[in-house]
C-alpha cells in the first residue's frame, strides 16, 4: 500500500488550515489502519520562526513519520487542458499519484488539467478547483481530494459546492486553483482558458 502525505502550510508563525490536516489524517487512520493511533500532527510538526510562508510535507503510515520543509514554489498557470478518466480515484492523499501523473502527462502544451469523471468536474492535477460566475465562487461536488482549503473556504461560506459538468463552464468568467498552500487569487486564469479539444 502507498504511504500518505500532507503538504501543510506555515504562515507567519502558525498552521492555518492545521484542524484540517489532522481531519483528513485521521479519516486515513480509520480507512487503512483501524488499529493504529492516528498521527498527531501537532506533536510532529516544526515550529519554525519568523514571518513568511513555508511549505511543509509529512510522508506518513501507521508506523513511518517524516517531516520536509522547503519554501513553496508558486506555479504560473496560463491554461488548463480538460481530461477524462472515469476510473481514477484519489480520495485519500496517497504519496503514489501515478493515475494523475499518467492524465497530466497528457496535457499538451498546457500548464494543468481539469479532470473529469463520469460527465462532471472535479479537480486539477493539484489542486481543488473553484469557478466565479460574476457573484459567487462555485466548487463541484465531485471533487477527486477533499482538501484543507476547499473544506476552510467551504465552512467559512465563501464558496459553495454544487454538480458542475463540462457545459456548465460556459456559465462561469474564471477559474481558480486552490489547495493548502494557495488561496483564491494566488492561481486564476479566465475561462476560456480552458481547453476542451
Amino acid at each position: 500500500m502507498s504511504r500518505f502525505i500532507e503538504t501543510i502550510c506555515f504562515e507567519d508563525g502558525h498552521y492555518p488550515l492545521l484542524r484540517y490536516h489532522q481531519r483528513r489524517i485521521d479519516h486515513a487512520f480509520i480507512k487503512h489502519f483501524p488499529k493504529a493511533t492516528p498521527l498527531d500532527l501537532l506533536a510532529a510538526l516544526p515550529s519554525p520562526k519568523g514571518k513568511g510562508k513555508l511549505k511543509v510535507r509529512v510522508v506518513y503510515d501507521a508506523e513511518y513519520t517524516n517531516v520536509e520543509t522547503s519554501a513553496p514554489q508558486p506555479r504560473l498557470i496560463r491554461s488548463v487542458q480538460v481530461l477524462y478518466s472515469n476510473q481514477i480515484n484519489y480520495f485519500h492523499k496517497y504519496e503514489d499519484r501515478s493515475q494523475l501523473q499518467e492524465l497530466f502527462s497528457q496535457r499538451g502544451s498546457a500548464d494543468e488539467i481539469l479532470i473529469i469523471k463520469n460527465g462532471f468536474v472535479t479537480d486539477s492535477f493539484y489542486a481543488n478547483v473553484i469557478f466565479w460566475d460574476g457573484s459567487k465562487w462555485w466548487t463541484p461536488k465531485t471533487y477527486l481530494l477533499p482538501g484543507t482549503q476547499r473544506s476552510f473556504l467551504i465552512d467559512q461560506g465563501i464558496i459553495h459546492t454544487r454538480d458542475i459538468r463540462l457545459v456548465d463552464l460556459q456559465h462561469f468568467k474564471k477559474l481558480c486553483l486552490i489547495n493548502a498552500l494557495s488561496g483564491i487569487g494566488e492561481m486564476e486564469i479566465p475561462i476560456e482558458n480552458v481547453l476542451l479539444g
